[in-house]
């Protein structure tokens, strides 16, 4: 007992208390190793998941913006299809569309041939217009593209610039024709610096790859990369195989993991503390033995205590991680929804603005910023959008609120609809807008209203264009109608005379007065041809013509008809292209237009002609009805004169309407100008102010291909020999030509209508040598009448007149290559020479 109660321990309770401490430190390792690896495959499980949900988020960003700039391009293709894209309005907005998004390096049309005729932005794309697509895989996927009729992307592929880019190609049909494609190119680079621009990874590094594994675009790191943790997601179709790499850094490590550790080693060290201290205790203190057993057991206590609060704290940092994940999932999947809509918005033609109950404005597009002349949504956000743009009516009266179709329509929860007002821009100007608005219900209360509007201006311009020449269109018509009808009375006038002139003896007075009847019959034929040539129905002999000559040759007449004291100039462009039209309608042009500019220049001045080739692009074509795209030589006739106004500028090429005094113009010189230019497939423009002269601008299409040289006139002969079938339905017409014929030694034979010429031609079609006939006939037109004689008689001559050729009949193509035709009054020399030329044809043939 004595040896128990000493200072120092028994060997046996020493020999147990050691053992009891190795067990007991054994022990807490193997808790401290069981912590690490539960912490440890807790931490990795939550990387892997964190990796995965980011990856998702990362591809379903670019994915959505490849889907929205696709959807652009659906709907410059839909704008393509109803002609409602012009190029200047292509320019302008797929290049905006472009600068803000700056992932695509160009949109691109690629025409029905595969050729690229238009590229946005065009400064620094210029290179590749007129280029067809030649890079196999561009031209595979446009092809699919045109098969399938949706979009397809390409698989990446070196671009001309330079970079690994991939394409998105999207065509476009109108009903089933193929029109183009719009294609836009992506730069892999830019794609991955958006993605990086907006969604500011921490924890990760991206690149994009292919589906081999190349490297097409990556972000630059400074820190290791953890190849563990690595995950692919694709961002296009597998045809197409674009990929989404997504790698945790290496250096980036919870910190709370690390306080775990910590905390649990120190835990460990104090543990080994406390068991030496036990341990020494043991050895110097045998009485304390229960006291330590007890102290350790309260020990053990507090660790499992321990221990589960570090359980409850892992659990719940792993919630709270959890829950902040999901707070920014959803705060990102907000933005890029904020961020479709406004580019939707902002991708749209027309101007769209929001506004509350008290009429301030909610939301603007950027068409609406661009059409008020505004820079930014906060110019117009907060304020009162009425007092603002629509403060005032089109007659400048200030319109109140109150008084505003829409604002009041949205406090009754109706819709509205005008196109019958103007908006004010910010510089104090206005436009006129056609405008709707919605009303905006929120729980059955009308919380505001979206209002939609455009510019009407270039369509009220092309409507007024429209009318002008459905006007010109009626007069025209009118004027051709009445030339026609009287021309057969002059051929009835004329060739009277001519008949009655031959039966009297020379030197009788009354000769005199027949040739007086027969030169103004002539003077009215010349102003039924003005009248044709306006109306387009004059019947002429086109050539080639090459205007410079032409002019020189007319220069001489041109100083006869214009006063001393007016200088003439004439400037000819160098290799001149040549244009086909009938040279006297040259004339005709030239000496009008020269009259017009004398007589606008009473006290003298200048005239100046100038000829050049030019082009019409497709933009002047949609600006100027009249005009077609194309090759056109032009020719200027400018004068000093005193110019006129915009009201007199509207009506110069009406017949019949002058300036001139009562007796001084016939009002027929510029429209048969109009007339010559137009039925030559040209148009005309005039340029004047008052006090400022002149300028007629004349377009005349470019000859493409140089006709066979015309024949030499065949000499005239004696009396003729032979019988003519005249088939006329003007009763007095047909008495007058069967005399000028019949003067002429020609036996005739007579038929009042087609039905009644083709029953003669049965019967006594041999003894026919040639067929007279008009044009315009009732029961059928001259041609037809030809073509059902040519069935029984395929080698009989037939001779066309009449006073115009109907529009009907230039459709069928009365005048054609081998066919003959006279123009109306009839002329007897003129008649006589023709048919003399088309008897000898028949004999000779």
């Amino acid at each position: 007992m004595s040896y128990l109660k000493g200072p120092y321990p028994h060997p046996r309770n020493r020999s147990a208390a050691l053992r009891y401490s190795a067990i007991l430190f054994a022990t807490f390792l193997v808790v401290f190793g069981l912590i690490v690896w539960f912490t440890e495959g807790n931490n990795l499980k939550s990387k892997q998941n964190d990796l995965n949900s980011r990856a998702r988020t990362f591809s379903g960003s670019l994915q959505l913006t490849l889907e929205g700039d696709a959807s652009y391009l659906e709907l410059l293709a839909l704008d393509r299809a109803s002609g409602k894209l012009t190029p200047q309005l292509f320019q302008e907005r797929a290049g905006q569309y472009v600068q803000a998004h700056p992932q695509l390096i160009n949109i691109t049309w690629v025409d029905a041939d595969f050729y690229i005729t238009d590229v946005a932005p065009l400064a620094q794309n210029r290179q590749i217009v007129g280029l067809q697509l030649n890079l196999p895989e561009p031209k595979r996927v446009s092809a699919l593209a045109r098969q399938l009729r949706k979009p397809v992307y390409t698989r990446p592929f070196e671009a001309i610039q330079g970079n690994t880019s991939f394409e998105v190609w999207v065509p476009v049909f109108r009903g089933d024709t193929f029109l183009g494609l719009f294609g836009g190119i992506y730069s892999c680079n830019n794609l991955l610096q958006q993605l990086v621009a907006h969604t500011q990874p921490r924890l990760y590094h991206l690149s994009l790859t292919d589906q081999g594994g190349r490297l097409l675009a990556t972000m630059a790191h400074d820190e290791p990369l953890d190849r563990h943790f690595t995950r692919e997601s694709a961002v296009t179709d597998p045809e197409s195989g674009v990929m989404l790499r997504v790698t945790r850094y290496q250096g980036r490590s919870d910190w709370r993991l690390y306080l775990l550790k910590s905390i649990s080693l120190l835990l460990v060290m104090g543990m080994f503390y406390t068991l030496w201290n036990l341990k020494l205790e043991i050895e110097e203190r045998k009485q304390a033995e229960e006291e330590i057993k007890k102290q350790a057991a309260l020990l053990e206590e507090e660790i499992s205590e321990r221990q589960v609060a570090q359980e409850s704290l892992q659990e719940q940092a792993a919630l709270l991680e959890e829950e902040v994940s999901e707070r920014w999932q959803a705060e990102e999947a907000l933005r890029e929804s904020e961020e479709r809509l406004r580019l939707l918005l902002d991708s749209t033609g027309e101007a769209i603005y929001g506004i509350d109950i008290d009429g301030n404005c909610t939301f603007c597009n950027r068409a609406c910023l661009r059409m008020l002349g505004y820079e930014k949504d906060t110019d117009l956000l907060g304020k009162n959008i009425h007092g603002i743009m629509h403060h005032s009516y089109p007659d400048g009266r200030h319109m109140p609120q109150e008084e505003c179709g829409a604002h009041r329509n949205m406090l009754q929860g109706k819709g509205s609809h005008a196109d019958d007002e103007v908006f004010w821009r910010c510089d104090g100007t206005s436009f006129p807008v056609e405008y709707w608005s919605y009303p905006q219900v929120k729980g059955g209360k009308v919380v505001g209203a979206v209002v939609a509007f455009i510019n009407t201006t270039e369509r009220r311009h092309l409507e007024e264009q429209f009318r002008q020449s459905q006007k010109m269109e009626s007069i025209g018509r009118l004027a051709g109608g009445v030339a026609h009808d009287f021309n057969n009375m002059l051929s009835v006038i004329s060739g009277a005379a001519e008949l009655s002139k031959r039966k009297l003896e020379d030197g009788e007075p009354i000769g005199q007065y027949l040739e007086l009847i027969i030169n103004a019959a002539r003077r009215s034929s010349d102003i039924t041809r003005q009248l044709l040539a306006f109306s387009r129905k004059e019947v002429v002999s086109p050539k080639p013509v090459q205007l410079n000559r032409q002019i020189e040759d007319s220069i001489k007449i041109l100083t006869r008809l214009i006063s001393e004291d007016v200088k003439l100039t004439f400037h000819p462009a160098p290799e001149l292209w040549s244009v086909l039209i009938a040279p006297s309608q040259v004339d005709q042009i030239l000496m009008n237009l020269a009259v017009n500019a004398r007589d606008a220049m009473p006290e003298g001045g200048s005239l100046a002609i100038e000829t050049a080739n030019v082009q019409i692009p497709s933009h002047y074509a949609y600006l100027h009805p009249e005009a077609r795209p194309g090759d056109y030589v032009q020719l200027s006739v400018s004068d000093t004169g005193h110019g006129m106004d915009k009201a007199t500028a509207a009506h110069i090429f009406e017949p019949f309407f002058t300036t001139k005094g009562q007796g001084k113009g016939t009002g027929l010189g510029l429209s048969t100008v109009y007339g010559i230019v137009t039925q030559n497939g040209g148009f005309i423009n005039v340029y004047s102010e008052p006090g400022q002269g002149a300028v007629f601008k004349v377009y005349l299409p470019r000859l493409q291909e140089s006709p066979a040289p015309p024949q030499g006139d065949r000499p005239e002969g004696g009396p003729l020999s032979g019988t003519v079938l005249l088939v006329e339905d003007e009763e007095m017409l047909l008495w007058l030509t069967t005399r000028l014929l019949e003067e002429m030694g020609l036996t005739v034979i007579q038929a009042q209508s087609p039905l009644e010429a083709l029953e003669i031609s049965r019967q006594r079609g041999a003894e026919i040598d040639l067929v007279l006939t008009d044009v315009v006939m009732p029961e059928m037109n001259g041609r037809e009448l030809a073509e059902r004689i040519r069935e029984s008689l395929p080698r009989m001559k037939v001779l066309f007149m009449s006073g115009h050729t109907s529009d009907n009949v230039i459709r069928r193509g009365v005048i054609e290559a081998g066919m003959h035709f006279i123009q109306k009054p009839l002329e007897m020399e003129k008649l006589k020479k023709t048919i003399s030329e088309m008897l000898a044809e028949r004999q000779e043939a």
